[in-house]
């Protein structure tokens, strides 16, 4: 006897829910060894240090050690995001933040003594305010953006631009890398998606994907250009109200 199209549909459900489930319990497992290997670093690192043992050679590795564990703890959160929004449960939690120093903890965090020696510059313009953000999805728009200039450039490193205009912040990652193809620019944004230029980098396609939900569910917009000169991806989130409006859903 055929199996009813309505008891087929709902078995191939449960298994899509299942198998769901279980690569989102195999992704936080993940998080366990990474977190140990990023400590263990850290605490090698401050010995060598203190010992006066620190030589370039291994200051050099070590720093090349912390950069792919970063990719790698990225590319994790990357996969666990994306469930969260295919599943509507992002919710953004703004708070009042001052993204000056918020940039400059996320240079020191994620992007200090690179391998190749490259830096984060940040320039700063206007008057300083406030803007009501979900820091945890602040720093995964930075992160994202800037692991891409540093990805996708060489020589000099990425700009971040923080102009404090009238109306709201704009927030600008500047690259001199190797630009985005005209063709792939309205497809950007699209999970999964990755230009046609991008080469065996590694990636999963979800980054941008994930940093235009942050942005939106945070009331703000982005939009790209690109060309011969690089990629310069801009940011305007508007200034805090005087009182926290709550959380948004994405």
């Amino acid at each position: 006897m055929r199996e009813p199209i309505n008891g087929r549909a709902a078995r191939e459900r449960s298994l899509q829910e299942m198998r769901s489930e279980y690569i989102s319990m195999a992704i936080h497992e993940f998080r366990t060894p990474i977190t140990a290997i990023a400590s263990s670093i850290e605490l090698l690192e401050t010995k060598m240090e203190l010992d006066a043992l620190m030589l370039p050679f291994y200051q050099r590795n070590l720093s090349r050690i912390k950069e792919e564990i970063t990719l790698l703890a990225n590319m994790v959160d990357d996969i666990l995001i994306s469930g969260s929004m295919v599943s509507g449960s992002l919710v953004a939690r703004p708070e009042a933040t001052d993204v000056v120093a918020f940039a400059g903890m996320v240079r020191h965090q994620y992007f200090h003594q690179r391998a190749d020696k490259r830096q984060l510059s940040i320039r700063v313009s206007g008057a300083r305010r406030h803007i009501y953000i979900d820091q945890s999805q602040l720093t995964g728009i930075l992160t994202n953006l800037v692991g891409n200039a540093f990805k996708y450039s060489q020589g000099q490193g990425p700009l971040l631009r923080l102009h404090y205009g009238k109306k709201g912040l704009y927030i600008k990652v500047k690259d001199k890398g190797i630009g985005i193809p005209e063709k792939d620019i309205p497809f950007l944004f699209t999970p999964f998606f990755r230009g046609r230029n991008v080469g065996s980098r590694a990636g999963t396609g979800l980054g941008l994907a994930i940093v235009k939900r942050f942005v939106t569910a945070n009331n703000g917009t982005i939009a790209v250009s690109s060309g011969a000169a690089g990629t310069v991806f801009t940011i305007i989130f508007p200034y805090a109200p005087d009182n926290n409006p709550g959380g948004h859903s994405a």
